[in-house]
């Protein structure tokens, strides 16, 4: 006769991939990005496109475009994102495309893009920083209700 299983645990495994998941996303806290630095991607073919950067970590970013935008990504395409410091001078590093996926955002259509960012790049120290100092300003920046800015 066989053995008896009804006192063993039933594992599920699709619980423990989800789980396995969130650790993996846990990894890298994602910052919300807001700012007024210019980000864009750029194809020699098409040229510059904006992009607007929802969220980014050390080791990935999510970004979106409106759902209009002649940008179409697929999972998997490669491609250099420009982060502009000045009016002509950016830090540009490569990322690939793993989620894409349309969504409404105040309501207007977009289309949103999870990235991994390329750390073997020379560029991604400076991205590293980068992150850090936003993480930084997000746990000890303060808002300005008030709007307070002095014109020369």
């Amino acid at each position: 006769m066989g053995r008896n299983y009804s006192k063993d645990q039933v594992v599920s495994l699709s619980s423990v991939r989800q789980e396995m998941i969130e650790e993996k996303r846990r990894d890298y806290e994602r910052v919300v990005f807001k700012s007024n630095f210019g980000v864009y991607t750029y194809f020699e073919s098409t040229g510059l496109h904006a992009i607007e950067v929802i969220d980014i970590s050390e080791g990935g970013m999510q970004f979106q475009t409106p759902e209009k935008s002649s940008l179409h990504l697929n999972t998997g395409d490669v491609i250099p994102v420009r982060f502009y410091f000045a009016t002509d001078h950016f830090i540009s590093i490569d990322v690939k495309v793993v989620r894409s996926f349309s969504a409404i955002e105040d309501g207007t259509a977009v289309h949103r893009y999870g990235c991994l960012i390329d750390k073997t790049m020379a560029s991604y120290a400076a991205i590293y920083h980068f992150v850090q100092f936003i993480t930084k300003c997000a746990e000890h920046g303060h808002k300005d209700e008030r709007h307070l800015k002095i014109y020369y």
